[in-house]
């Protein structure tokens, strides 16, 4: 039985561009204008900058919704488990992510 793809640039390459890569980190900037969702997906362990703040909503595989307000210059772990994506503001969220690779 194959694997489903999780890979969040793979899911949403109009979102998540690859910026640098190695065997233990991966860089991505994360651009997701207003009304953009991102499909289910598990992010590895990670933290984000913010570039440009807005409100994204976390929708968890069981329904629930979580909607997370976003400053600029803010630096925040990405939430732990399955969710999707939406900006549900009127600006578009700008991030860096670090993604560090599970070994």
């Amino acid at each position: 039985m194959s694997e489903p793809i999780d890979d969040i640039v793979a899911l949403s390459p109009e979102v998540h561009k690859v910026l640098f890569e190695n065997e233990t980190i991966r860089l991505l900037e994360v651009s997701v204008k207003p009304g953009a969702t991102v499909p289910m997906h598990t992010n590895p362990e990670n933290v984000n900058y913010i570039l440009a703040g807005g409100t994204l909503r976390l929708i968890s595989e069981d329904g629930s919704v979580l909607d997370v307000q976003l400053a600029e210059r803010q630096v925040i772990p990405a939430p732990v488990g399955r969710h999707a994506v939406e900006n549900v503001g009127q600006s578009e969220v700008r991030t860096l992510c670090i993604e560090l690779k599970r070994a």
